[in-house]
């Protein structure tokens, strides 16, 4: 019998960034590494001791305490591990804290896995002692702007009864909103770097921005505008509105405010153009042809090269200008200038290493070395149920009250959950999120919806086929 390798997958919510990138690797190795797959919160962290499992896979080590805490407890128990970055974008000037919430300061993951390889010499320089075990793979949630098939613009106008509209224009809001509370401001001043005149600044631009997007859906009232809210402007316990760049704007007849009701990469499939005071959803959307502006009052601040690939407006008259362009030839001038095109190539290949949707299974290969370092194939294959998975190392399952009362405490209080109730009660409200998703259907939802996208592109590419003839690795590492 050929016994499969158990796998539990922690994410820090059912949808979003972190599920987007274990999904692609997810069904790479179900497919060919003979891996089934179990899901949880990572705050869930008493599965570990429930489930058992022969691997661990998660989003990243260093981005919660929570997830630092699962890879540190992956370590004592001597339970394979096998991390991503989720923030593989950052900065190798030295301003970049790339231990995070990593107190210990050690890497206890099976391999460091880099996006891209300007960061991964930088790491390597960095951390020498683990030079060996950083390796690149490229950003894999970008995977999904190549393979997934995305909602239609017709289909999303029916769904929010606008079908009066035949022009969209997409902008993916910024933090501004982290203003007006205290642990906003907080994170708001880590990225100022302690200047509190920044903040000051930041309001400035927030008021800027709203004023120049005010003016243009004021102007062009057949066109939709699509203003999404920065998916961590407020925090779990926060439950009044935001005030940010959009909020403000939320009552016009052509706009449509969205916080978490649809997934980024919709809003862009759906959109004409695509625009943002700053956001890495510039990138995703010219893995999906779409053209982008930033909309910055002040061109020059502390902000990651995005904007160099992209059109750049100031005022509500150049964004009026770009759009009728774009809207009588289709295309906008600048952002197709040569200069604009090669920065976009390069940013691609710093940013996220590669455009071609097969970055989870560059990270897949490590994977497979993964179990393979602990699991021989010959093992695996005599292996039954009642015999574990063991060659040259001895998993230890270890009983934590702590982690053992919380994972109670959600199952006794989660089928009791009111969303208004439990919001004005102390702890609980800061934990909605566990309440709303511990069960992760929407996950499970979300993976059976992606299979057919899948399986189409692993067709069309022939993956199977490189995968037996052992070419499929060769060629892409």
């Amino acid at each position: 019998m050929n016994k499969k390798i158990k796998v539990l997958c922690f994410t820090d919510d059912t949808v979003g960034r972190d599920v987007e990138m274990m999904l692609p690797i997810r069904y790479f190795a179900e497919r060919f590494l003979n891996c089934e797959f179990y899901h949880a919160l990572n705050i869930d962290i008493h599965e570990i001791y429930r489930q058992r499992p022969d691997v661990i896979l998660q989003a990243n080590t260093i981005g919660s305490n929570l997830y630092f805490q699962i890879s540190k407890i992956a370590h004592e128990q001597n339970i394979p591990l096998f991390a991503l970055i989720s923030e593989g974008n950052f900065r190798t000037d030295g301003s970049f804290d790339y231990w995070g919430f990593n107190r210990d300061k050690k890497f206890y993951q099976e391999y460091i896995c880099c996006w891209s390889d300007r960061t991964a010499e930088f790491l390597r320089k960095e951390v020498p002692e683990v030079k060996d075990k950083i390796v690149v793979t490229g950003g894999v949630g970008f995977d999904r702007y190549i393979i997934y098939k995305y909602l239609s613009k017709e289909n999303f106008l029916r769904k929010y009864s606008h079908t009066q509209f035949s022009k969209i224009i997409g902008y993916a809001g910024w933090a501004f909103g982290k203003l007006d509370h205290k642990r906003g401001r907080n994170e708001l001043l880590v990225w100022a770097k302690g200047d509190e005149n920044k903040l000051i600044w930041i309001e400035e631009q927030r008021k800027k921005v709203r004023d120049i997007l005010k003016q243009t859906i004021e102007n062009n009232p057949s066109t939709l505008f699509i203003l999404k809210q920065h998916p961590q402007e407020n925090s779990p316990e926060r439950t009044e509105a935001v005030k940010n760049e959009m909020s403000e704007l939320a009552h016009y007849e052509n706009v449509l405010y969205l916080c978490g009701e649809e997934a980024i990469h919709d809003l862009i499939s759906v959109s004409d153009l695509w625009t943002c005071f700053e956001s890495t959803s510039a990138l995703e959307s010219w893995l999906m042809g779409k053209q982008t502006i930033f909309i910055n009052p002040e061109k020059d601040f502390n902000r990651d090269p995005l904007y160099k690939g992209s059109a750049l407006i100031q005022s509500y008259d150049e964004f009026q200008k770009l759009i009728d362009e774009f809207y009588s030839s289709g295309r906008i001038e600048q952002f197709f200038e040569d200069e604009k095109a090669a920065r976009r190539n390069e940013l691609i290949k710093n940013i996220i290493g590669f455009g071609d949707g097969l970055n989870h299974i560059r990270a897949g290969y490590y994977l497979q070395k993964t179990i393979n370092n602990y699991f021989r194939a010959d093992n695996r294959q005599q292996a039954t149920d009642n015999q574990p998975l063991i060659t040259n190392h001895q998993s230890r399952y270890n009983f934590h009250f702590w982690h053992w009362l919380v994972y109670s405490l959600i199952r006794i209080a989660g089928p009791f959950y009111n969303r208004a109730v439990y919001s004005r009660l102390y702890k609980f409200k800061k934990h909605l999120w566990v309440f709303e998703n511990y069960k992760m259907y929407k996950l499970h939802e979300l993976y059976k919806r992606y299979v057919p996208f899948f399986d189409k592109f692993y067709s069309s590419n022939n993956i199977e086929a490189s995968f037996k003839n052992n070419s499929l690795f060769k060629n892409l590492l």
